[in-house]
C-alpha cells in the first residue's frame, strides 16, 4: 500500500467497491483501537552515501584563491613526538567554526591532550570505561575526535589540560573534566575515491572520480562536491582530513619539512597523518610538485600542518587535489555551543561509522527506548541524530514508556530543511519526561529514495571492538510494525550489539509542568488525535490523565468535534481531533468521504488543511492515502 503515493490513479465507484469488499473479507484492521498492520520486514544492508546535492555557492568560494588565513589568526601548532594530529586537526576545526560565527580573527584555545587520553584505554591506576579500544601513543582516528565533542566528553580549555611532549601514563582522574563547549552539527562530505594513469616516470597522466558506492563521478558532480568544500571553507571554516604523510617521495623537496607540495598518487599505501584544510588554490602549478608525483592537473588544497611554524612555509603545505587520500574522508563542523544541557542519554557514545539501509524505501522510522536516571525532574530540549544521507526529519517523543505507537507518540520537532550527513542536535519542544522509560522514534525521509541509517556497532581488531548494545534500538517501515535490531541479521555486522544513533540531551527543574497522557488518543504537539466519533466531553475527560488543575472546552454542546479546543490550566491548549469528523460536525457522514476522496485525487480547491487533514489522516501517519481511505470506509460500515 505504502507504494501507492507516488502513482496513484483516480479513484471510482467501483474502486471504492471493491476496497470495501476486499476489507470485509480481508482486513486485519482493529476498529476498537484504529491500528493496522502490514505483515512486512525491512532487509537491510551496508550502505554508503553517495548523493551528490546541487549547491548554490557564495562569491568567495568562486574565487581562484581563499585562505582563512587572511581572516582568521591561525595558530600553527607542534603536536611534537605525540600521535596527537588527529586531535590537533579536528579542534582547529572547530575553532575555525567558532571564531567565523562570532565574528572574529582570534581563536579559542581546546585541549588536544584531553582529547588524546580521555577517548584512551588504559590508565596507570585503571581503565577507561568510556574510551575507545586504543592507548596513548597509539594515533587516533577524526571521527573518535568528533565522538568527544558530542558524547559529553569534551571540549575542555587549554589551560585545564595543557599540552605536553609526551605520552606517559597518567591517573584517570586526570581526565574528569566537565566539558566546557559541544559540537552541534558536524558534516560528513561526499567521499571522492580516485584511480590513476601514470606515466613511466610515476607523473600522474589522468584520474577517474569515484564516489563511496564505486560509482564514477561526472565532471558535474565532481565539480559540485567540491563547491561544497570550497562554500563551506568560506562560510564554516577548516575541514579536518588525512593522508600519508610519512613518504619522503611525494613532497617536492629532499627534506620533508622543507617541501611546500605534496601530492600522493599511490592507490596503494595507508594514509598516517591527518591535517587541516584551510583554504584552496586552484591556479598552483602541477610543476611544483615532485618529479615522479606530479598531478595532472594544476589545483591544490592550502592545508595547515601540526609540526610547528619551523615546518613546511610556516606550516602550511600546498597539497594537489589529485591526492589519493586528501578528499575521500572529510569532516567539517557548522555549529556548537557552550555546554547547555544537565544530562545526555545516548545509544551511541562512541558514534556512528556503518551505514545500513535499503533501497525498497524512501520513508522510514528508528528509534530507542531510554531508562529515566534518578529521580530529578527533567526537561528533554533537544535530540541528537546521526544521518548517513541528506535526510529531512521528524522527532517524536513518548514520555511515559517504551511504547513506540502512534497514539503513545507526541511530535515535539522536526529538522525543516534537509539536513547533511553527520551529526545534528535539533532543539525541540520541551517535553517532561513523567515514566521510569521514554522512547524517541525518528521518521527520516531522504532525498534519493533510499532509507539509509547510521548505526554504532562493534569492529573487531579496530578501536570500536568494545562496542557493546543495551537492545533497545528499533526500526520499522511504517511505524507500526516495529524490530528490534538485534533480532535483524545484517551480513557482516554483528547486530546484537548494534544500536541506532540518538541522543538526548535534558535539563533538571523544579518547576511543575502540566502533563496530560492517554492510553487511547494520541496527544501530539498541537492536536490529540484518534478520539471516536460520538464521544462526549465527559467520556474525554475518564480517557486522559492530566495534573492540570482545570480543563475548558470551547465546545458547548457536550460532543467532541474536530476543532473543539482544550485549554489546560497553564493555558496549553489542544485542538481535538475526531478519527473521520472531516467537516467538524462530530459525526462521520458522506460528506466526510466525498472530501477525503476530493482531497486524494487532487481536485483542484478541495485540499485538506488543519484540522481537516488531521481528521482525514487516519492511520495517524502524517498522510491521507489509500490506507486512510479504506480505514474510513470500514469506520463508516460500522456505525
Amino acid at each position: 500500500m505504502r507504494g501507492i503515493k507516488n502513482g496513484k490513479e483516480k479513484i471510482t465507484n467501483l474502486v471504492i467497491s471493491t476496497i470495501l469488499l476486499v476489507l470485509i473479507s480481508t482486513s486485519s484492521f482493529a476498529i476498537e483501537n484504529f491500528n493496522y498492520k502490514i505483515p512486512n520486514k525491512i532487509e537491510l544492508s551496508i550502505c554508503n552515501n553517495s548523493f551528490v546535492p546541487k549547491t548554490i555557492t557564495s562569491n568567495k568560494s568562486r574565487e581562484k584563491r581563499f585562505s582563512l588565513l587572511d581572516y582568521l589568526d591561525l595558530r600553527v601548532e607542534n603536536q611534537g613526538i605525540t600521535q596527537e594530529c588527529w586531535a590537533f586537526s579536528v579542534l582547529k576545526v572547530l575553532e575555525t567554526n567558532i571564531a567565523l560565527e562570532n565574528g572574529r580573527r582570534e581563536l579559542d584555545n581546546f585541549s588536544e591532550r584531553h582529547m588524546d587520553y580521555a577517548t584512551s584505554k588504559m590508565f596507570e591506576d585503571g581503565i577507561n570505561e568510556n574510551g575507545f579500544s586504543r592507548n596513548i601513543g597509539q594515533g587516533g582516528l577524526l571521527v573518535e575526535g568528533l565522538a568527544y565533542l558530542t558524547n559529553g566528553q569534551g571540549a575542555i580549555p587549554e589551560q585545564e589540560m595543557p599540552f605536553e611532549n609526551n605520552e606517559k601514563v597518567m591517573p584517570i582522574g586526570s581526565i574528569d573534566k566537565k566539558p566546557n563547549t559541544v559540537v552541534n552539527d558536524y558534516y560528513v562530505f561526499p567521499t571522492i575515491n580516485k584511480k590513476y594513469i601514470c606515466d613511466s616516470n610515476g607523473n600522474t597522466v589522468s584520474v577517474r572520480y569515484f564516489n563511496a558506492d564505486g560509482y564514477e563521478y561526472k565532471t558535474s558532480d565532481l565539480n559540485n562536491v567540491r563547491n561544497i568544500i570550497k562554500d563551506h571553507l568560506v562560510n564554516k571554516g577548516a575541514i579536518a582530513t588525512m593522508t600519508a604523510g610519512s613518504f619522503q617521495k611525494y613532497y617536492n623537496r629532499n627534506t620533508k619539512f622543507e617541501s611546500t607540495a605534496y601530492n600522493c598518487n599511490s592507490e596503494n599505501i595507508e594514509r598516517d597523518h591527518a591535517f587541516t584544510i584551510i583554504g584552496w588554490d586552484d591556479e598552483f602549478s602541477k610543476d611544483n610538485f615532485a618529479e615522479g608525483s606530479k598531478p595532472s592537473t594544476d589545483g591544490a588544497y592550502i592545508v595547515l600542518n601540526s609540526y610547528g611554524s619551523e615546518s613546511f612555509e610556516n606550516g602550511i603545505l600546498y597539497v594537489s587535489y589529485e591526492d589519493y587520500f586528501i578528499e575521500s574522508e572529510m569532516y567539517g563542523i557548522q555549529s556548537s555551543v557552550k555546554l547547555d544541557y544537565d544530562k545526555i542519554y545516548q545509544t551511541d557514545f562512541y558514534g556512528g561509522i556503518y551505514q545500513i539501509g535499503t533501497e525498497d524505501i524512501g520513508t522510514g522510522y528508528y528509534g530507542a527506548v531510554f531508562q529515566k536516571d534518578g529521580e530529578k525532574n527533567e526537561i528533554i530540549d533537544s535530540i541528537g541524530v546521526t544521518l548517513s544521507d541528506y535526510s529531512i526529519i521528524d522527532i517524536y517523543i513518548n514520555p511515559n514508556g517504551s511504547d513506540m505507537s502512534y497514539k503513545d507518540l507526541r511530535k515535539v520537532g522536526s529538522s525543516g530543511d534537509v539536513m547533511t550527513p553527520g551529526f545534528h542536535r535539533i532543539y525541540v519542544n520541551p517535553t517532561n519526561i513523567t515514566g521510569e522509560e521514554f522512547a524517541v522514534v525518528i521518521k527520516q525521509q531522504s532525498l534519493d529514495n533510499s532509507f539509509g541509517i547510521a548505526i554504532e556497532t562493534p569492529t573487531d581488531d579496530s578501536d570500536y571492538s568494545i562496542v557493546k548494545s543495551n537492545n533497545n534500538s528499533y526500526i520499522s517501515e511504517d511505524g507500526y510494525n516495529w524490530q528490534n535490531l538485534a533480532d535483524m541479521e545484517v551480513f557482516g555486522i554483528d547486530m546484537k550489539n548494534t544500536d541506532v544513533c540518538i541522543k538526548v540531551f535534558s535539563d533538571y527543574t523544579d518547576e511543575e509542568f502540566i502533563n496530560l497522557s492517554s492510553e487511547i488518543y494520541q496527544v501530539g504537539e498541537k492536536y490529540i488525535k484518534n478520539i471516536k466519533y460520538d464521544t462526549n466531553i465527559e467520556e474525554f475527560k475518564n480517557n486522559v490523565v492530566s495534573n492540570s488543575e482545570t480543563m475548558k472546552f470551547n465546545n458547548t454542546d457536550g460532543i467532541i468535534c474536530s476543532g473543539t479546543e482544550l485549554i489546560l490550566s497553564d493555558d496549553t491548549k489542544y485542538t481535538l481531533i475526531v478519527r473521520g469528523d472531516i467537516n467538524g460536525d462530530g459525526k462521520v457522514t458522506l460528506t466526510d468521504l466525498s472530501k477525503i476522496l476530493l482531497h486524494y485525487n487532487e481536485v483542484k480547491g478541495f485540499s485538506l488543511r488543519n484540522t481537516e487533514f488531521e481528521a482525514a489522516d487516519l492511520n495517524l501517519d502524517g498522510e491521507v492515502s489509500l490506507v486512510d481511505i479504506s480505514q474510513f470506509l470500514v469506520l463508516y460500515n460500522s456505525i
